[in-house]
């Protein structure tokens, strides 16, 4: 069934400037170890994974040396958040999306490597065109088969749990023509919209789309014409806390800019901004009504 086919936000993908700096924040950030490193050969890229409740951060540079085939090269030369991965129950969804209006770019068969060759991660990438996915690179990961590493995650953080960060909230797209950009991830990708509201106190229209326990925040300007020739682009990534007083504690503690907390737009949440060092990401801590 079409409106199964993608099930879950897989991952959000970070490119970093200076990538054991980065490492070192995000680690601090989450409250956790991450749980795998590994590396692209063919790519070119290193990878550093952080393991959350309901999707998985992914922080990568290039690594070091390598020689990449010119095929195999992403184009992509921005930092910070760079890119969207998607769950895919499909292994080949192309005919399908295709009825939908939605073209592939590119399929390949992928593989990360763990340090020390551990093991081996796997999977079938799908990366959705550009003209799609209205400039966005959207990926969605099929078939993957990941053994982590003994090591690593969660279970080795000194941090209490009340003090890291548990889950994605929410990732954040900003829209010039919020119309398309519906019918991209409703109609053609098939993921639920759950809300789709003006705010005119705010100036702006936001749209949520729920998928495997977070949420695809889509926000466009109130009163501005649309600009369909303009790509969309990524504004940042939302993170679910237990106790914000605790890890705002921990991270202003620990030499992080945060901003004091504040009433969410969500009744009964609670926010704080983090503003550094988040590495070119703009970064939200969300406590959920209790």
């Amino acid at each position: 069934m079409f409106s199964g086919m993608i099930s879950g936000l897989h991952s959000a993908v970070v490119k970093l400037r200076d990538f054991e700096v980065g490492v070192r924040d995000y680690t601090r950030l989450l409250g956790q170890a991450p749980h795998r490193i590994e590396s692209d050969v063919r790519r070119g890229t290193r990878s550093v994974l952080f393991a959350l409740a309901n999707m998985t951060l992914e922080l990568r540079s290039g690594l070091e040396g390598a020689v990449v085939p010119e095929g195999a090269k992403s184009g992509d030369e921005r930092f910070g958040q760079v890119g969207i991965r998607l769950v895919c129950e499909d292994d080949d969804p192309s005919a399908l999306l295709a009825a939908r209006g939605v073209r592939i770019a590119s399929s390949t068969d992928e593989e990360g490597v763990s340090e020390g060759a551990l093991s081996i991660r796997r999977w079938r990438s799908h990366r959705i065109d550009a003209r799609s996915s209205r400039g966005l690179p959207v990926e969605l990961i099929c078939g993957e088969v990941f053994e982590p590493d003994a090591t690593g995650g969660t279970a080795g953080s000194a941090v209490e749990p009340a003090a890291r960060i548990r889950a994605l909230d929410h990732v954040v797209v900003m829209s010039p023509d919020p119309v398309a950009t519906r019918a991209f991830y409703g109609d053609g990708l098939g993921i639920r919209l759950a809300l789709d509201r003006s705010f005119e106190e705010r100036g702006v229209r936001l749209l949520f789309f729920r998928v495997g326990g977070t949420t695809i925040e889509i926000g466009g300007r109130l009163g501005s014409e649309a600009r369909p020739d303009r790509s969309d682009r990524l504004g940042g990534l939302a993170w679910q806390v237990v106790e914000i007083d605790a890890i705002r504690a921990r991270l202003v503690g620990e030499g992080f800019d945060v901003s004091k907390i504040r009433e969410g737009n969500k009744p009964g949440t609670r926010v704080c901004t983090v503003r550094d060092p988040v590495h070119e990401v703009p970064t939200l801590l969300i406590e959920p009504p209790s």
